[in-house]
């Protein structure tokens, strides 16, 4: 399985040689209007997704503040985002109604900091995430975009999970969390991912 490290490093066009495998761009007032970034990982399968979580839920974004910290080795900007919890699609609550959950990148005074492939939380949207803890017991968005589908409604009203705002472009798509999500009724995600949690 991919750890969220491992998940880091596979991105590309980022900054490659970034410390502790961490690419970001970082963008100032400086920045060129209207500059691209390409970015690519490597894509995890549903599986894969579901056993490095903790918790896979459905949640929207009440708050956010961002500040700097030291991640791995290097000095950076994060944003811890709270998120009112409606309910898990994994049959494991997480304890508490309200998370905090951190991302990677954000905005203070004047600088701001953009990872490609992190998952964009945004305030008052819902979506299902699927979410870890690291060593020090913060929980992030597992495998970034791959982890984070937001909630849009087709013209029956009903919610279905689209892709990450920010996915990067996926290598071996084939089976994995992206293609088998992303369309589905939220049922349906929870029925595909309590398949993957029942014994063998």
């Amino acid at each position: 399985m991919l750890s969220r490290r491992q998940i880091l490093q596979g991105i590309g066009g980022i900054c490659a040689g970034c410390a502790g495998g961490v690419g970001a761009a970082t963008l100032s007032a400086m920045a060129a209007p209207g500059s691209a970034w390409a970015s690519t990982a490597r894509a995890i399968s549903l599986p894969q997704l579901v056993g490095l979580s903790q918790h896979a839920l459905v949640g929207t974004p009440t708050g956010a503040s961002s500040r700097w910290e030291t991640v791995g080795s290097s000095r950076r900007i994060v944003t811890y985002v709270t998120m009112e919890v409606s309910h898990p699609i994994d049959g494991r609550p997480p304890g508490d109604t309200t998370l905090v959950v951190r991302t990677l990148g954000g905005t203070v005074g004047d600088i701001g900091q953009l990872v490609h492939g992190e998952a964009r939380l945004e305030l008052g949207a819902p979506s299902v995430v699927f979410l870890a803890a690291d060593v020090d017991g913060v929980l992030g968005v597992t495998a970034m975009a791959q982890g984070h589908y937001p909630l849009s409604f087709d013209p029956d009203k009903i919610a279905r999970l689209r892709a990450s705002p920010d996915m990067p472009a996926l290598v071996d798509v084939k089976d994995s969390a992206v293609q088998r999500l992303v369309r589905r009724t939220v049922l349906e995600a929870e029925q595909l991912v309590s398949e993957i949690m029942l014994p063998r």
